[in-house]
């Protein structure tokens, strides 16, 4: 960048000193041989850095090599940043997947009820310090084949509860039942 920089400045400068000399050559036959000159000087001035590169002054592999490096340790970087995220969420989803699990498997062989579908709502955000944890559970049940009254009592929804509670150390109103498939209890 620094080449560029001082060629760029070379250039502009030899323009301005040569425009100063035209002006200020006197007219006539000398006038047009000051022009040539400025001009060739220019000229010169502006193809150094391609004769600099045919004779070898820059090493255009190390340029190149130096600018591939840095665009594939950027490149890696973003790509190394963009598979640790997929890898986040696809830990988080087998997480999320084991807690339905879990839930589902906790409650089975009650006579009054059967959960029909879990779902859980997770902190997905990495920067977040609650990252991980169980923002909300959602259960659904349904009357079991022996229910035959289709109710469901409180005591047994405060049951649940509890045991969820305990075991996936949430609130209370972290945890959302749904029993409008129960007729009444």
């Amino acid at each position: 960048m620094d080449v560029l920089r001082s060629w760029v400045v070379t250039l502009v400068s030899v323009t301005i000193v040569c425009s100063i000399i035209e002006r200020f050559a006197p007219q006539g036959n000398l006038n047009k041989y000051v022009k040539l000159i400025c001009g060739l000087v220019v000229t010169v001035v502006i193809i150094t850095p391609v004769l600099n590169l045919l004779k070898g002054d820059y090493e255009i592999d190390s340029i190149a090599w130096n600018q591939y490096v840095k665009m594939s340790e950027k490149e890696f970087k973003t790509r190394v940043a963009r598979l640790q995220e997929e890898d986040l969420s696809q830990i988080l989803e087998v997480y999320r997947v084991s807690l339905i699990n879990d839930v589902k498997t906790r409650f089975i062989g009650h006579s009054e009820f059967i959960v029909s579908n879990v779902d859980a709502v997770l902190y997905e955000d990495p920067k977040d310090k609650r990252f991980g944890l169980l923002r909300n559970l959602y259960l659904n049940l349904e009357p079991a084949d022996d229910n035959r009254m289709k109710t469901i009592s409180v005591k047994t929804l405060a049951y649940i509860k509890n045991q969820l509670m305990a075991a996936f150390a949430i609130e209370e109103n972290q945890i959302i039942i749904d029993i409008s498939a129960f007729s009444g209890g």
